[in-house]
């Protein structure tokens, strides 16, 4: 509080005395803001010792991208679509065709509540310790996209295409070793890295016009048919 003190004396029959004091007080304003906390998201991991870094999106044309899915919004447990922190992500057992290899990739429900999942995960290829992309990521195969419902305990998988990198011009291709995948379960902006054994290789280049990669919507079951 500020205080001022005046006196006046007026010489006369009498003296006067004035005091005329001033008061003010500041308005104290106690600003309380709202603390946005945001909860950590755990990434699902396949058992790999070591999970190379993952970036935050992949690039390509009509191809399943850094989000997953459709791109009409992104999953949340609130609406009860399958997030990336309660899926486990895993390549299941592939088999071989003509010039490629199919393989399965699997998301568990590891959560304890029911969830759904549909549309198309998005899927690249990863390689060295800081998990950077190889090549243009899984382009998208035009078919049915099912809403799947998983309880806890259940899963779900895409079926995965990977080209033989030995049927490209390998100036073009430019084929490299690669440690596994980076998959964005679908609707979700959280990667998962799952880890590939046998040596697979996959074009480190643009191939014009082909696509060494192609993904599938989600199907119920783990062998993606």
């Amino acid at each position: 509080m500020t205080r001022s003190f005046g006196i006046v004396a007026v010489a006369g029959v009498m003296a006067v005395g004035l005091l005329t004091a001033a008061c003010g007080s500041p308005s104290s304003t106690n600003a309380s803001s709202n603390t946005s906390t945001t909860p950590s998201s755990t990434t699902a991991t396949s058992t790999a010792s070591s999970a190379p870094a993952t970036s935050s999106t992949d690039t390509g044309t009509n191809t399943a991208s850094g989000a997953g899915g459709d791109g009409s919004g992104g999953a949340s447990a609130a609406n009860g679509q399958c997030i990336s922190a309660n899926l486990k992500v895993t390549a299941g057992d592939g088999n071989a065709g003509a010039g490629h290899q199919f393989i399965p990739i699997v998301f568990t429900n590891a959560g304890a509540k029911p969830c759904t999942i549909a549309a198309y995960p998005g899927v690249s290829f990863v390689a060295g310790d800081d998990g950077h992309q190889v090549g243009d990521p899984a382009t998208r195969v035009s078919a049915s996209a099912p809403t799947i419902t998983l309880q806890p305990g259940q899963a779900a998988s895409a079926a995965l295409s990977v080209a033989n990198v030995g049927v490209y011009d390998a100036s073009q291709c430019k084929p490299v070793s690669v440690r596994g995948l980076r998959v964005y379960p679908p609707n979700n902006t959280a990667a998962v890295f799952v880890p590939l054994s046998g040596g697979v290789q996959g074009c480190s280049a643009h191939v014009p016009n082909q696509t060494p990669l192609q993904i599938k919507p989600m199907v119920a079951g783990t062998n993606a048919q």
